[in-house]
């Protein structure tokens, strides 16, 4: 017995159960938990990307206002006046004009104009004429140099005449020919105004990095320190091309999403661990694990229940069957169940009566028997009279000088013995001819001039094995119904071959025939149920389909006046 078949089946269906409800259980817990987990991150990198869009908005905002002003500097005279020697109005109204533009873009802290011989033309912060730092100014020519007809962003550094950093704007102020510099406009602006704007639109993770890059790689702004090297990975990275990507460092990942500004040429980046990102995962996890717990019990306790519903009754069943088993068949089962079980039981219960019901008829079947097999030794009797009586018959004839009389006694008990002495189903041809051989001897005596037959049996027939009687009423019709009722009589032709590894067996006669109609209705009887007409006919049909499964075992052709052709067709069959 193997193992498995120890286990009982409300233990099998509680394991099998159990472990779907596990499963699902597991299932729907990781599926909710990383459906929960990607949603925040989405989320959460989606307001990464959207500060660091506000924030480069913001530098763009600036940064045009900041361009604007020195574009009317440059074009709207403003230099040109600054340039020439103006009498104290006149620079009045000049610092008046620009102190109230600068004023408006509060992140304007300083604007110098500058002739190419590095003397101050016009200094927005007067009194402060002292340069702190040359190479910044030297920087700011060489900007400009490089770029007559357009603004450059130098980034952060020192500012040029006032202590601190600033972030600096160099636009070249063009002589009337186009292609030489008059001088330059320096405009200065607060480096903390940008920190502002960090500060403004930094995301929920107090972790995240948000910081401002210029075109050097220069940081000019950040709310954190960041390390160079880190830097230098984070920026050869994104000009590669990518604007959204993992940064792996110091063995944690960092998710990483940068903006170019098209002004200014610099990048901002917002960069945030991967775990800071939604930092109540782990709680999240306790959670659905906990509910998972709880629902994957509720789930067992269900399962539990189910099972001893379902198996409760079978078990009962099953105790039932065993009574039957030990030749109990008065068992019933109480069940008031209309599913699938409570058919189940009623079935068991129609079996048990059908038990019940086959064991009387087959002990009333037995007795039957036992009364017929005594009827039919009491038979045997009969037959073994009529033979001696026959016998009796004959010799009386012989003594008589009867020899014609005689030979038909002979037949006749040839016919009988035949008829009523076997116990085969199937006989060989040649015995089924002799036996027609004796029945046509008989029908001759009656008929004498009137009746002739023929034999051409094929010699490999002889031995194929035929049903008993099958050709007696087929030919004993051909006597009766074609022949007889003819003055001249006839003849009828019996023949026998085989074809195919079929047997064909023919009986012609050339009487009387039939016509259509009459064909059709015979056909008709031999197939129906009529138990009056054409017994014999209908019997051989009904014995070929028994014992060969053939729907079209007998073939039957007449013409009225030509006489009747009846062919049987049977597989070959030879006794062993």
């Amino acid at each position: 017995m193997r193992g498995g078949d120890l286990i009982s089946v409300r233990k099998k269906l509680m394991l099998i159960l159990a472990g779907i409800v596990i499963v699902l259980g597991l299932f729907i817990g990781y599926c909710s938990y990383e459906y929960a987990l990607n949603m925040v991150t989405e989320n959460k990198k989606s307001e990464m990307a959207d500060t660091i869009n506000r924030i480069d908005i913001n530098i763009n905002f600036w940064g045009l206002e900041v361009t604007r002003l020195a574009q009317r500097i440059v074009d709207g005279n403003i230099a040109g006046e600054a340039f020439e020697e103006q009498e104290a109005g006149q620079i009045s109204h000049l610092n008046e004009w620009v102190s109230d533009y600068a004023h408006i873009i509060e992140a304007v802290s300083d604007i110098i104009i500058l002739d190419t011989e590095r003397n101050i033309r016009y200094h927005y912060l007067e009194g402060l004429d002292m340069l702190q730092d040359g190479r910044r100014l030297q920087e700011c020519f060489e900007a400009a140099q490089s770029g007559l007809r357009g603004e450059r962003w130098l980034g952060r550094g020192n500012s040029l005449y006032q202590g601190g950093e600033a972030v600096t704007l160099v636009k070249a102020i063009p002589m009337k020919e186009k292609d030489r510099m008059r001088g330059i406009v320096v405009i200065e602006i607060n480096p903390e105004i940008f920190r502002s704007l960090l500060l403004s639109n930094q995301s929920l993770p107090i972790s995240q990095y948000t910081f401002i890059v210029d075109k050097k790689g220069q940081i000019l702004c950040t709310n954190r320190t960041v390390q160079p090297k880190w830097l230098e990975k984070i920026e050869t990275t994104f000009q590669n091309g990518e604007r959204s990507f993992i940064l792996e460092w110091d063995q944690e990942t960092y998710d990483v999403f940068g903006q170019y500004n098209g002004l200014t040429g610099w990048k901002t980046y917002s960069v945030v661990a991967v775990q800071d990102i939604f930092p109540q995962a782990a709680q999240l996890r306790g959670t659905i694990a906990m509910i998972v717990m709880l629902a994957v019990f509720a789930g067992l306790v269900a399962v539990t229940v189910l099972s001893c519903s379902i198996t409760a009754p079978i078990r009962e069943l099953s105790n039932a069957m065993k009574q039957v088993e030990q030749e109990n068949f008065d068992i019933e089962i109480q069940s008031r169940r209309k599913d699938e079980i409570g058919h189940l039981i009623t079935s068991f219960h129609y079996m048990v009566g059908k038990i019940r019901q086959l064991i009387c008829e087959v002990y009333q079947k037995k007795i039957e028997q036992k009364n017929a097999e005594i009827r039919a030794l009491q038979a045997q009797i009969n037959p073994h009279f009529l033979y001696n009586t026959l016998d009796s018959i004959n010799w009386m004839l012989i003594e008589r000088d009867e020899q014609d009389i005689s030979d038909v006694v002979i037949s006749l008990g040839e016919i009988l013995r035949y008829a009523v002495g076997g116990q085969n189903h199937l006989v060989p041809l040649g015995s089924e001819a002799r036996y027609i051989e004796s029945y046509l001897f008989i029908q001759k005596n009656r008929l004498e001039d009137r009746l002739n037959y023929q034999w051409e049996l094929a010699e490999d027939t002889l031995d194929v094995l035929v049903p008993r009687l099958i050709m007696q009423p087929i030919v004993e019709n051909a006597v009766i119904h074609g022949i007889e009722p003819l003055k001249k009589g006839g003849v009828i032709l019996m023949k026998a071959w085989i074809e195919k590894e079929m047997l064909l067996i023919r009986v012609t006669d050339n009487g009387r025939g039939m016509n259509q109609e009459e064909l059709e209705a015979l056909r008709e009887k031999i197939s129906g149920t009529d138990e009056i007409e054409n017994i014999g006919m209908r019997n051989i049909q009904r014995r070929m389909e028994l014992t060969y499964g053939q729907e079209q075992a007998m073939e039957i052709e007449s013409v009225q006046g030509e006489g009747a052709t009846i062919t049987l067709r049977m597989k070959v069959c030879r006794a062993v």
